[in-house]
């Protein structure tokens, strides 16, 4: 009963807001899987891609918000945000920028400028944040990568598709508009 009384502004305000930014969470990255489902019957290659590469950031946001729900109250304990959350709460405050469908992560993002400041940007960036950043980029896939998705959904599929056919016209077609 006084748990709520004796905990910090900080740590009710985090906990409930990453537990939103989660549930938000979920629910997106249900619809882009049904929409990589789709994207796959209808063998759009460009469309799933890109949904796979949305529905991969929204799990990186999942498993940062999980972190710091463990982190909490060492977060709540110290003025400057602890070595082990650091990643987690830079990572969340560029997804906040990044996805509008969230306006959980902003919240987020208010409630750690308020207590670190904006100089979260400046830590060390690794290969899960890295990654992040480079799916999050709006560009279009190569076409190697399109035809490497369409030979997996055949293998997947139990078809034996000769892609030389396709492979040729797409990279003709490449060197036909270059000239």
């Amino acid at each position: 009963m006084f748990d709520g009384m004796l905990k910090s502004k900080f740590d009710c305000k985090c906990k409930s807001d990453v537990k939103l930014t989660r549930a938000r969470a979920d629910l997106v990255k249900k619809k882009r899987n049904a929409m990589q489902k789709y994207c796959s019957v209808s063998i759009l290659a460009e469309g799933l891609l890109v949904e796979m590469n949305l529905t991969s950031c929204y799990e990186f946001v999942d498993q940062c918000c999980e972190h710091i729900s463990k982190n909490v109250s060492a977060m709540d304990k110290q003025k400057e945000c602890p070595e082990e959350c650091r990643e987690a709460v830079s990572s969340l405050m560029f997804a906040a920028a990044r996805f509008a469908d969230m306006p959980e992560l902003r919240e987020l993002r208010t409630l750690f400028s308020e207590r670190y400041g904006n100089s979260l940007d400046c830590f060390k960036i690794n290969k899960d944040k890295e990654n992040f950043s480079e799916k999050m980029r709006s560009c279009l896939p190569s076409k190697e990568s399109k035809l490497e998705l369409l030979q997996e959904i055949a293998a997947e599929s139990g078809l034996d598709w000769d892609s030389k056919a396709l492979e040729n016209k797409l990279f003709n077609e490449s060197a036909y508009n270059k000239v």
